[in-house]
């Protein structure tokens, strides 16, 4: 087998016989599929048979492309001539073409046709916005890819950069019109809108390529009117996947080694569990590694004649990166194994909610939302830049985020219906190491909206590549077949739009701006519009705000104290516990010795998360963002803290005092009422006393210690207590009969000093 070709720094992809793998070959090019070695990924090299006449009109056509990227066109990476022969290099588009797709088919879903219609102008149309650039045969330049099991994708791969019929005038309206009523027609005569129903691909496919023929720049406005119109179509619901006979074939696919022969080559170092986890990323199984039992994706390193050896080398050395303490924010590698002439790697699987998959359930963030990814996000990218890792390439499908819960859990579900603000808590990880999917071609990558850059950058990821991300989150460029509606007021989104061109033409002008300075100059334009307020009303009713069920709330607010001596500056709510602390994340960096620390602005949108939306009457902003608070004010900044014991204390001094006044006014007191002795019971003695001795007075058991009495006022007069005998009624005392006498406190020695020498007398009858 001789050796893969190469030119510059592509490398020509060869299949299992040695043979270059051909694209397309006609008249006016020949296409093949080739490695970026710098860039690692796919691509195709076109290679046009004619010499060119007029080479200015082929550089401004590469230009328009280049400068003006679309998600459903592929991307313009570079163009020249190498010995007279003009070529133009774009990515890959790792599907299938529409003609050879439809040929082997005999009837398709009308669901499914309706989709694949609607993809298919919806491309056309993006691409006549840039200019004359559709083909002569449609069907032939576009590609077919399924991305969910419900759900494809029609993609540009070739582009018609040579205007070969200059003097041929373009389809008139009236001509598209007629093929767009009989393509519309004939899915709605054929059951199109009936979920279970087919049709006849033949006769859609000859309706759809005379539709697509037709089109042009001056019928745009025609086409985005089929485009809705096919929308209507299309069923509500949906049941079950595409049938396998109508899944689109991956390109890569037939490339590479099978199922039975990856599992053989993993067999004592993992467990394969399922051979695909989603089709958009059908190279990818899920496996238990057998030594930590950890979940994990496992996928093949291609081998050398369908890529370069600079691959393995990416995974080996983010194999000991990722393991590093200091690189939190980077996916793990589990393992790189090379067995039978296969090399595989196993991934672990990120257990959060990956950025396509919240832009395909929000459609688009709010302005504030945004921010809070953004602002995350530089926490993960520094990591990237200080690891060194040969990445050139982030999708949305490589950015989660990670919330403490599962994927499979119904709380993650919840979570992807709710604003950002409103989430407990999350921290962001990225996909640092090239993967088949990113490598193929599949997935949204932001880049696609950036010029060829000109000045020289230390990082891929500078300011022009979030402002381009941040396009993805508002809406302002949705992912493939999400249709986003305008979210927030109109003039903070046209002054942030402006912001992101802004940036986005640095890139190709000047030296790209850091990430630090558009996120500040993000930050100020939010909070000139008030985007974001502290203190959010509650319910009409006085209720509390509502929480998402299954989650623990946190607290609404935290208290900031201001010292007089210098402190730390507080951690942002919601970072604090699942990442190390940082500086702001608008200058990257710590506050100055001797500044007044300030509260950052996404620790101010996670304070106010769990808030509820404005009432009936609030500005118009707040009824389009009801999670968006107005600008936290200078006096509100920092609050004072009573401390608990303090209040405690002020409370039962109060209670005190007030219960102090109250009895006083009832007349139940202690200072009111009389001081009454307790009464002192005592007995007479067994044995009366003779006439020749006297009695032994009756005394009490001396007490262990002398009691003072208390001295008694001299302005209350304290009479003396009545001498109480108890005996039988109507009877004498006999002597020695005991009787008993209840004597009150301290009249023991008056009972002495009154008693006769000899017997007691006898009491007088009641």
């Amino acid at each position: 087998m001789s050796e893969p070709s190469l030119f510059r720094h592509y490398q020509i992809v060869q299949d299992a016989d040695g043979n270059n793998v051909e694209l397309v070959r006609n008249s006016e090019q020949v296409a093949v599929l080739a490695f970026d070695i710098q860039r690692l990924e796919y691509v195709h090299c076109h290679v046009l048979l004619e010499p060119l006449q007029n080479r200015a009109a082929f550089e401004d056509a590469c230009k328009m492309l280049q400068k003006r990227g679309h998600p459903a066109l592929v991307r313009m990476i570079e163009f020249g001539e190498d010995e007279e022969n003009p070529f133009y290099i774009t990515s890959n588009v790792d599907g299938e073409a529409l003609r050879p797709y439809l040929a082997r088919l005999q009837d398709i879903p009308g669901w499914l046709a309706i989709m694949i219609a609607t993809r298919a102008i919806e491309t056309a149309v993006a691409l006549c916005e840039r200019g004359e650039f559709l083909s002569e045969a449609p069907l032939d330049s576009l590609r077919i890819v399924q991305t969910a099991p419900q759900a494809v994708q029609v993609l540009a791969a070739d582009f018609r950069v040579l205007d070969t019929h200059a003097g041929k005038k373009r389809a008139l309206k009236t001509s598209f019109e007629k093929q767009a009523k009989f393509l519309r027609t004939f899915l709605v005569e054929q059951g199109g809108t009936l979920p279970d129903h087919t049709l006849a691909v033949a006769d859609f496919a000859e309706l759809l390529g005379a539709c697509l023929s037709s089109a042009g720049v001056g019928v745009i406005a025609a086409m985005r009117e089929l485009r809705a119109s096919l929308q209507k179509l299309a069923p509500a619901q949906l049941s079950g996947e595409i049938p396998t006979a109508h899944k689109p074939r991956a390109l890569l696919a037939p490339l590479l080694a099978g199922y039975q022969d990856v599992a053989r080559g993993l067999v004592n170092l993992v467990r394969i569990q399922s051979q695909r986890l989603d089709m958009a990323n059908p190279y990818s199984m899920r496996g238990t590694l057998t030594k930590t039992g950890r979940s994990a994706l496992i996928e093949q390193v291609p081998p050398a004649r369908i890529s370069h050896a600079s691959v393995k080398e990416a995974d080996d050395c983010a194999f000991k990166i990722t393991k590093q303490r200091d690189n939190p924010s980077l996916i793990t590698l589990a393992l790189v194994n090379e067995s039978e002439d296969i090399t595989c790697l196993a991934e672990e699987i990120a257990e959060g909610i990956s950025l396509a998959e919240l832009m395909r359930e929000r459609h688009c963030l709010e302005v504030q939302e945004a921010y809070l990814v953004l602002a995350g996000l530089d926490t993960a990218l520094t990591q990237l830049d200080k690891s060194t890792l040969p990445t050139s390439k982030l999708r949305l499908e490589d950015i989660f985020l990670l919330t403490g819960f599962a994927r499979e859990d119904s709380r993650s579900t919840k979570l992807l219906v709710s604003k950002l603000n409103e989430w407990p808590a999350f921290n962001i990880i990225v996909r640092a190491h090239p993967t088949l999917a990113s490598m193929s071609g599949r997935g949204t990558d932001p880049a696609v909206l950036l010029p060829p850059k000109i000045g020289t950058s230390t990082t891929e990821w500078h300011g022009g590549w979030l402002a381009a991300l941040c396009k993805f989150l508002l809406g302002f460029e949705p992912p493939l077949g999400i249709h986003a509606e305008p979210m927030g007021g109109a003039r903070e989104r046209e002054t942030v739009a402006r912001l992101l061109d802004d940036e986005i033409a640095k890139v190709a002008e000047t030296k790209p701006a850091q990430r630090s300075d558009f996120l500040a100059r993000y930050a100020r334009i939010i909070q000139h519009y008030d985007l974001v307020k502290p203190n959010e009303p509650l319910r009409a009713g006085g209720t509390e705000p509502a929480v998402i069920p299954g989650l623990k709330p946190r607290p609404q607010t935290v208290p900031v104290t201001r010292a007089p001596v210098k402190r730390e500056m507080s951690a942002p709510l919601g970072f604090e516990s699942s990442r190390p602390s940082t500086g702001a994340l608008t200058s990257g960096g710590a506050a100055k010795p001797g500044e007044e620390p300030t509260i950052g602005f996404a620790e101010l949108l996670f304070r106010n998360g769990g808030s509820e939306p404005s009432p009936p009457d609030a500005p118009d902003w707040a009824l389009a963002a009801a999670s968006a608070p107005p600008t936290l004010p200078s006096h509100l900044m920092v609050r004072e803290v009573v401390p608990i014991w303090l209040k405690a204390a002020v409370f039962l001094s109060g209670s005190m005092v007030l219960g102090a006044m109250c009895a006083h006014l009832s007349g139940s007191a202690l200072w009111q009422k009389k001081h009454t002795p307790a009464p002192v019971e005592a007995k007479a003695p067994s044995q009366p006393a003779t006439a020749a001795a006297p009695a032994k007075p009756v005394t009490a058991p001396a007490p262990k210690a002398i009691a003072v009495e208390p001295e008694v006022p001299k302005a209350i007069p304290v009479p003396k207590p009545p001498l109480e005998v108890t005996a039988p009624p109507d009877s004498t005392v006999p002597r020695g009969s005991g009787v008993s006498l209840t004597l009150p406190a301290g009249a023991t020695n008056q009972l002495r000093d009154q008693l006769p020498a000899g017997n007691p007398p006898a009491p007088p009858p009641r």
